[in-house]
């Protein structure tokens, strides 16, 4: 029974890294895996798939540019997908010998709406975000997906209900969904698109045999910061120029912070520049690559800003945690997956400063102390228990077996992957 994880990308983004850390957790358990992606390396169970480029593609993806320029700006706040681009993909998969495909992040004309309905072989997809049951968002925060965007119509053409339209139309056999949160999965569960499509929580896998504290001494002398000044970390892909990662809000609440704890610095990695003035020292690392390097930067905080506005889990929080780093967020999306209890770090009132503030001042003021240590290992605890590779793995495993069992996949068929 081979598995093949279909990606857009093998390390680009969270959704990538979560595919390639669950195609490795697999075959650390013996499981036939390996991975189709459009950007990636060479290399052994590594497939590039290099989509069409056909002139009717180009045609159609510079349709999706018009309309992306024309109307996502006013439906869509952040990422939007059309799905439009027939990229060969689909056929190339259905070509294969028999396998279970497992879909993660395929956006970005790897493969359109159509081509992921008439795939034949059975399919698992984990979302690692809401574009899959929405229209052409990656994030909603109006819930139209609710009703199949028949409510609050904009005026003039609704891209995201023509988006969601398509998918109706293409997707008429359920798929197996994997959600990281179980907030995702009751989002699924509320879609008109999907509320009656199989759905498993299983969250995403890191190592934590790898992913574990570093002392922080150690981390901030190679790493330039000040010993005994409390370290406020936030990081994220696009940090401070995706408004859902919640920058805004971050900042509106270090300033109270800083109120309170006068001697307070930030550290802020995962951008390429910040714009923004601080009445504080700010460290900022930029683009962190080397996982190494990453796992210093983490050791060397005191504490984690998770200002999401909606998270499916919020892998840079599990990292954190994994090497012994509570997390303060808003109380909203699989945050609350994330950190399910105050021993953990520190869940405020959605979108309140003040409260995100509240919850960075008290870690802050308790960090050399009793509590304070026993707060880091039970973050440190609960990543182990939670997200552990061979655990997840597990998971999954179970869940292909089943699905292998209702389709005869797997009878001794080899791919060239």
């Amino acid at each position: 029974m081979r598995i093949n994880h279909v990606s857009r990308s093998y390390s680009g983004g969270g959704a990538a890294i979560a595919a390639r850390r669950l195609h490795h957790a697999l075959l650390s358990i013996g499981t036939d895996s390996c991975m189709t992606v459009v950007d990636g390396p060479d290399e052994d169970r590594i497939t590039k798939f290099t989509p069409k480029r056909t002139l009717t593609r180009f045609c159609q993806r510079e349709f999706a540019r018009y309309l992306r320029k024309t109307y996502a700006r006013k439906q869509v706040d952040g990422l939007a997908s059309l799905g439009l681009a027939r990229s060969g993909l689909g056929a190339y998969l259905n070509s294969q010998p028999s396998q279970i495909l497992n879909l993660h992040w395929v956006n970005s004309d790897m493969i359109s709406i159509a081509e992921i309905g008439a795939l034949k072989h059975p399919v698992i997809w984990t979302f690692h975000d809401m574009w899959p049951f929405s229209g052409a968002e990656h994030v909603s925060e109006l819930d139209r997906w609710r009703d199949g965007y028949a409510s609050s119509k904009h005026d003039g053409f609704d891209l995201n209900r023509w988006v969601w339209k398509s998918k109706a139309a293409h997707w008429k056999q359920p798929f197996q969904i994997v959600c990281p949160s179980n907030w995702l999965a009751d989002c699924v569960g509320q879609s008109a698109l999907m509320r009656d499509w199989p759905v498993t929580v299983i969250p995403n896998a890191i190592d934590t045999d790898f992913w574990e504290s570093v002392d922080k001494v150690q981390a901030r002398a190679e790493l330039s910061l000040p010993q005994d000044t409390p370290l406020v970390l936030f990081g994220a892909v696009q940090a401070t120029k995706d408004p859902n990662k919640g920058f805004a809000h971050l900042v509106e609440a270090m300033r109270r912070v800083h109120c309170d704890v006068p001697d307070v610095q930030a550290v802020v990695f995962g951008s390429d520049k910040i714009d923004a003035e601080f009445p504080y020292p700010l460290h900022f690392m930029g683009r962190v690559s080397d996982n190494r390097l990453l796992k210093r930067i983490y050791s060397a905080a005191d504490v984690f800003v998770l200002p999401s506005r909606r998270e499916v889990l919020g892998y840079t929080g599990v990292e954190a945690m994994c090497c012994g780093v509570p997390v303060v967020g808003f109380n909203t999306s699989g945050l609350s997956d994330l950190v399910p209890n105050q021993r953990l770090g520190y869940l405020a009132r959605p979108f309140e400063a003040e409260d995100l503030a509240q919850g960075i001042i008290s870690i802050l003021q308790n960090r050399d102390s009793d509590a304070g240590k026993a707060m880091s290992g039970a973050a440190r605890q609960h990543a182990v228990g939670s997200y552990a590779e061979a655990a997840v793995a597990d998971q999954y495993q179970a869940l292909y077996e089943k699905i292998a069992g209702k389709t005869e996949v797997g009878s001794g068929a080899t791919l060239a992957c």
